[in-house]
Parts: C-alpha cells; structure tokens; sequence
C-alpha cells in the first residue's frame, strides 16, 4: 500500500473501533454501473474555520454609508490591519472591497477581494448572512469548537465523546443515512447518540480516490511484493471471517469492519474508475493549503456516488484562523483558498454541477453551513492582528437560501456610549455583540433537510437568542 493509502486506512479503522462497527456502509451485492451519477438529496455540508474567523474583515461598510460617525470610528478602530500607505477609509474600501447591495434593504457593504466566489454568490441570491451571531459565550478555542461542532452555545463542559448536531440530524434522516467527513479526522459534529457506536452513521472519505481496501493489480505480475500481499490478506480475513462472526472475540470487529469496508471501497472506487480521472481544474487545483484542496476532490467524489456513500450530511475544515498578528496577509491566503473565484469551492461546485450522467443539479442540492469558533475583537491589537472575541457572521449558502442580511450588520451601538459611558469601537476588548445563537439558523437549515427535525436536533433552539421575533422564518425555501 502507498502512504496515504496506508494512513487512510489506520485512521478510518481506529474512527470506527473507537466507536462500534455498525457501520452498514454497504451491501456487497450491489450492481456496479457505468458513470451515470446518481440523483444527488438534499445535503447539508458543514464548513468549520477552526481558529477563530475575524468575520468583520469580511464585511465592511460601504464609504457611503449614512452614519459617519460610526465609519470614522471604524476606520480609527481597525485601520492597522490594512496597509499604512492608505490613507484614509474610502481609499482602503476601493483598494480592499468589493462592493455589493442588501436585498432586504440596509445599506450597501463590502466583500472582502479575495471573496469573489462568495460575492457572486451573494448577488445571485444565494447566500445568507445572519450578522451578531455566536455559537459560544466563550473565548477558548477549545470550548468553543466543541460548543460549535455539538450545536449547544452554552454547552460549559470539555466532553469530546458526545453527540455533534450532524450525527443527531443523520438520524433523524433515517438509519442508514451517512455523515461522509471529508477531512482528516472525524469531528464531533458528525457523532451520533448512541453512546456505544457514536460513529455507526459516518464514513471517513479523507482520500476517495484511495478508499479501497488493496486488491490485485491486474497489470502487474502475479507475484509483485504488492499483489502477493493483497492476496495473503483478502485470504487471511476470508478464512477467519467465519470462525469469528458469531463469537464474541474481540478481534469480530476487525473482521465486520474489513468486510463492510472493502465493499464500500471496491463499489465507489468501480464507481470512479467509471467516470474516469477528476477533472483536470481539480487535479490541479493548487491552494495553499493542500488539505483544503484535497476536501474539495473528495466533496466532488462523493457527489458523484451520493447513493453508494448515502450521503446527507458533510463535514469539512480549514485551520489557521487565529490571527493575533499580520491578519492580512493570513486572512487574504486564506479567504482567497475557501471563498475565492478560483478557490476550493469555487471550483468544486463549478464541477459538480457538470457531473457526467447527473440527472439533476447536483450543486443546488447542497447548502453550505460556514462558522467558526468565535469572533475577533472589534479593535485592531498592536500585531496588525486581533484578539479573541465572541460574535460572528454566519454564512448559510445554497439555491434554496433566501439571500441577505439577517440582523444589522454595522450596529449603531457599536459607535455610542453604553450604559458605562464606553464606546465599543473605542474600547478594548469589545466584540461584536452575539444576538442570534446559530441553534436558530440550523434549526431553520434542519427543517430544509428533513421536515420535522429540529425539534430533537435542536431542542433548546426555541428557546434561545435571536436579534428581532421572526428574523430567520423565511431564511431557506423548504
């Protein structure tokens, strides 16, 4: 086996023991067909920019906007992240922004450049932002990333073996239903109930186009080290397989594991090898962050066999959001690989939706969750970075999205004294203020998925935060 071959299987075997083995990834039997891919569901992606997004760089108010005041105070608060030689606001929004209209109304913003993806997207009606949101109260990367991954923003306790929203809304979409993560290891957002077998309804797809178990390579001699040892093996658990599935021998489990495994492998590499090689923009997609990119080759795999995985739910990431010092230069790699014109999304999407054989349009099928697991402070620190905050912009994005801002996205307060006589943009330590809890958008996104299920993912959303009564009733088309 090659490395990654080799890494994928240890990871995805030590995933599945450490949870139980009823995976039902598949039956064996199943036809192998040509490349005609397979009516794509509705599916939920979940995106996690783990780190920290400072989603205020992202969104910027228009020079034209009507409260001066506010902007003045703005550009004093964050002009150290930009580059000295501008000189005042209107030249950094020019040189640094996209321009781009609410439809709901409030006043015209800007998309951070390296977004170029996510501002068409926007203007085409497509993607939600829901302004003062949180998906914490804290500000450990830790905790918050739990809190965030599980769908509870008051969650207080570090439990890593416990249920995340997706593997809660997996089962509420039927039992077979899988949570196909697509990164390098498997996040507690994709983790079920069942405290004995929390990864029953995932797959590990960190490389599709390694997941097969090894077989004989046909155009290499029989005796080849490689197809001598692939055969040793398939024999080996051929010949044990029996002996061991009605016991209760602790090595059962690596036997029901291998079986499952290897015919989920074998159908969905029979199923790639049918549509032949990615396309050459995925192939060659170059980000700078080559796990991000690998991500995208899988998400557009898995599109192409969304029946042979029984995909509803998936999990991506992207690390490196912590920017205490040189934001820009950070957030502008980064934001250009998850959102740019030519970025991992970007060009996923722009393939999926070409998918050979699609009988529908696969990428409307999709509805893409992107947060983090907290702001960043309102004011700019002395390292052109900023500091831990607790408020976020949510993104919600997707052909059944109703586009635009949800919340006021530039709040007046932000600029006026509080009851303490500070001024936020003139106070350090401040944050966006966290009016939404994001229980309220995925309880809304939950519904889209599987009528009637946010009630048991989600059963405090009722309950929690939000900015105004009946800001997010209309937030998808259902």
């Amino acid at each position: 086996m090659n490395q990654n071959r080799r890494d994928f299987l240890r990871t995805t075997m030590l995933a599945s023991l450490a949870g139980g083995v009823g995976l039902g990834l598949g039956a064996p039997g199943r036809a192998l067909a040509a490349c005609t891919t397979a009516p794509m569901p509705r599916t939920l992606i979940n995106l996690m920019l783990y780190g920290g997004m400072d989603s205020r760089f992202v969104f910027m108010p228009s020079p034209s906007h009507p409260d001066t005041a506010y902007l003045d105070k703005l550009w004093a608060a964050r002009r150290a992240l930009y580059s000295s030689s501008y000189t005042d606001y209107a030249t950094m929004f020019a040189n640094e922004y996209l321009l781009t209209n609410d439809p709901g109304g409030g006043p015209s913003f800007g998309i951070f450049k390296q977004c170029g993806w996510l501002k068409s997207q926007f203007d085409q009606g497509r993607v939600a932002v829901v302004a003062n949101s949180f998906c914490s109260r804290n500000r450990r990367h830790d905790q918050s990333q739990l809190n965030a991954n599980t769908g509870e923003p008051q969650y207080d306790r570090l439990i890593y073996s416990r249920d995340g929203w997706g593997g809660r809304l997996a089962e509420q979409c039927g039992a077979s239903v899988k949570t196909v993560e697509l990164s390098h290891e498997v996040s507690v957002f994709a983790q079920g109930t069942d405290t004995g077998d929390r990864l029953k309804q995932v797959v590990h797809a960190q490389d599709t186009r390694n997941i097969a178990l090894p077989n004989e390579d046909p155009t290499s001699p029989r005796t080849h080290r490689k197809n001598v040892l692939a055969r040793a093996l398939k024999s080996y658990y051929e010949a044990r397989g029996e002996e061991t599935s009605g016991s209760n021998s602790p090595e059962r489990v690596f036997f029901q594991h291998n079986a499952a495994f290897r015919a989920l492998g074998d159908e969905v590499e029979a199923r790639l090898d049918a549509c032949g090689p990615l396309p050459a923009e995925l192939s060659g997609l170059s980000l700078n962050s080559g796990h991000f990119a690998q991500q995208c080759r899988n998400l557009y795999d898995v599109c192409q066999s969304p029946d042979l995985f029984n995909v509803r739910l998936m999990s991506m990431r992207y690390n490196g959001w912590d920017t205490h010092h040189t934001q820009h230069s950070r957030l502008s790699s980064n934001l250009a690989d998850v959102f740019g014109a030519n970025g991992g999304l970007a060009t996923a999407f722009q393939q999926i939706d070409t998918l050979p054989g699609s009988t529908n349009q696969p990428g409307d099928q999709l509805t893409l969750f992107v947060s983090s697991d907290f702001g960043r402070q309102l004011i700019a620190n002395g390292n052109a970075g900023t500091d831990h905050g607790r408020g976020i912009y949510t993104i919600l994005l997707g052909a059944q999205v109703n586009g635009g801002v949800y919340g006021e996205m530039f709040p007046e307060r932000e600029a006026v004294a509080d009851e303490n006589g500070r001024v936020p943009l003139e106070t350090s330590g401040a944050d966006i203020l966290g009016q939404t809890s994001t229980e309220r958008v995925l309880s809304q996104a939950c519904e889209w998925m599987q009528p009637g299920s946010a009630a048991a993912v989600f059963p405090n959303a009722a309950s929690s935060d939000v900015e105004s009564p009946g800001l997010l009733d209309n937030l998808m088309s259902v």
